[in-house]
């Protein structure tokens, strides 16, 4: 790619000339978009261009609007629009994650060099995947899953093969807590995914050698570097989709681990955000700022882990193909896995302490005053609307969807030992019994009225909810009964914890109550 000159005698709309075009835009529809040209006779293109919108926003606003309850309503309608496989928020996604990297950096006191670098790797890897589209790619959102979590900091393996299968997923930033060992932020190579697909899509070969030549291309579908699932499979929005491989915001064939490393990397970052972002002179905005990123970066890693409950892994292989790792369709998540999953949940979302490293920062998470931007609402931070979206947007409304609970109940016929009475049991053990001795703090309380308002209403014995079997209604049911002994053993607390078990209690009564 050439920069443009200012002499320039040609116009970049002309279809003879393929741009990437840098926009500016009030409000981005897009972020950024890779759209082509061609012939409707022969399929030829006859022009790309990409286009890159700059957002002045900051990335803590996109996540403080997607993970609210509306923002997170509207991104599961978009992710069921029939229409997703033409949508691309990568720049928007591929922003908040820089911004969690740069963060990392800053706050660790890294050189301008690094920060270039994490930029540079950024927007070489935004391109490519707009690139892609230009040339026919889909999304390819197991893509990310390619490398062991061991090899994705070997540069001599990520500049020769990529970070990824595909430039086409939307991968979280790659960031080793061990700054000595950091390799490639962002692949900058097309990955062995992509290759292959162009390869098929352009290779030219003679009339007659082509069908068997394409069926030789075709033949390598099952390599595990060419694995592949779009949009129509991801699993980012809860109950869409069972591969739990097929998801946005992770990364390595390990997503599990990668999860816990970086749910415990923003929890010692969270305290030492004050010192850096606290400037004299200047607001608190960009404190605000880095603390919604880096809760953002929780929710991709709390989301990630609660798909691999009721997971099942979906191959496409043909009978009898060649490299296929396995010969069945269906493979449900083992129960090792689906238990760590719930067990890294329990500690680094669900328990007392989860987000202890933030409390220092409470006090300082104010918004800029701008002319009348706190007329309709009080501007006190909402802080309990934030964590227990976390808890509950993030797992609990995939892990109780009575799609994950279905699925639990089918998938034991073929392989899965996780019942849905047992993960309503781990999930009551690592939601109430940390705290049964003492005071419940108001996250907690806020966690456990909304896990108990959600078993009520999955097994409410006076509403019947249509959309859950008998199975998961069952399973509520007995939940809510041991929910209920454990609060009759409760003890300690003060006035307001007191009132909390009585409610509960109430709530309970009244599902399990039949007049």
């Amino acid at each position: 790619m050439k920069i443009q000159p200012d002499t320039a005698t040609w116009d970049a709309g002309d279809v003879r000339y393929n741009v990437i075009r840098w926009v500016s835009s009030a409000n981005p529809q897009y972020g950024a978009i890779g759209p082509s040209f061609a012939n409707p006779k022969t399929g030829q293109l006859l022009g790309a261009d990409i286009t890159v919108e700059w957002y002045s926003g900051s990335a803590a606003a996109i996540y403080e609007d997607l993970y609210s309850a509306a923002g997170f309503q509207n991104e599961l309608n978009i992710s069921n629009n029939k229409n997703m496989g033409k949508l691309c928020s990568m720049a928007n996604e591929l922003k908040a994650q820089f911004t969690a990297g740069a963060t990392f950096l800053d706050v660790n006191n890294a050189t301008e060099a690094e920060l270039k670098q994490v930029h540079k790797d950024f927007l070489y890897y935004l391109i490519m995947h707009e690139m892609g589209h230009t040339m026919g790619l889909n999304h390819n959102m197991k893509a990310s899953q390619m490398l062991k979590p061991s090899e994705l900091h070997n540069k001599a393996i990520t500049q020769k093969l990529g970070l990824m299968g595909s430039v086409m997923d939307y991968p979280a930033i790659n960031i080793n807590p061990d700054r000595s060992k950091q390799g490639d932020y962002y692949t900058t190579k097309a990955g062995p995914y992509d290759l292959w697909a162009i390869e098929y899509g352009y290779k030219e070969f003679s009339n007659n050698d082509e069908e068997a030549e394409l069926s030789k291309i075709l033949s390598r579908s099952a390599e595990h570097n060419l694995a592949f699932g779009n949009d129509a499979d991801d699993m980012r929005s809860p109950g869409k989709a069972m591969d739990p491989r097929v998801n946005v915001n992770d990364l390595s064939s390990d997503a599990i681990a990668h999860a816990e490393e970086r749910l415990i990397l923003v929890n010692n970052l969270m305290p030492k955000l004050k010192t850096k972002y606290s400037k004299s002179g200047e607001n608190y905005s960009e404190l605000r700022s880095r603390f919604g990123n880096l809760n953002g970066q929780r929710m991709s890693m709390i989301s990630a882990l609660s798909r691999y409950v009721g997971g099942v892994m979906v191959e496409r292989n043909y009978i009898g193909q060649a490299g296929s790792a396995t010969e069945k369709p269906y493979t449900p998540v083992s129960l090792a896995q689906q238990k760590k999953a719930i067990e890294i949940l329990n500690k680094y979302a669900f328990a007392p302490d989860a987000f202890k490293s933030d409390a220092s920062i409470f006090p300082y998470l104010q918004q800029q005053r701008r002319g009348f931007n706190f007329f309709a609402a009080a501007e006190d931070p909402k802080l309990s609307a934030t964590y227990l979206s976390l808890q509950t947007q993030g797992a609990l409304f995939h892990i109780l969807h009575p799609s994950t609970l279905l699925r639990l109940s089918n998938s034991s016929l073929y392989g899965n030992e996780y019942s849905v009475a047992a993960v309503m049991n781990d999930l009551t053990k690592g939601i109430f019994n940390a705290d049964l001795a003492g005071k419940v703090n108001i996250q907690r309380q806020f966690l456990q009225t909304s896990f108990v308002k959600s078993l009520s209403a999955i097994g409410n014995l006076k509403a019947p909810n249509p959309s859950y079997d008998d199975i998961a209604k069952g399973a509520s049911r007995q939940a809510l009964k041991k929910i209920k002994s454990l609060l009759n053993t409760a003890s300690g607390g003060d006035e307001a914890t007191n009132s909390h078990r009585a409610n509960l209690q109430s709530l309970i009564e009244n599902a399990l109550a039949i007049n």
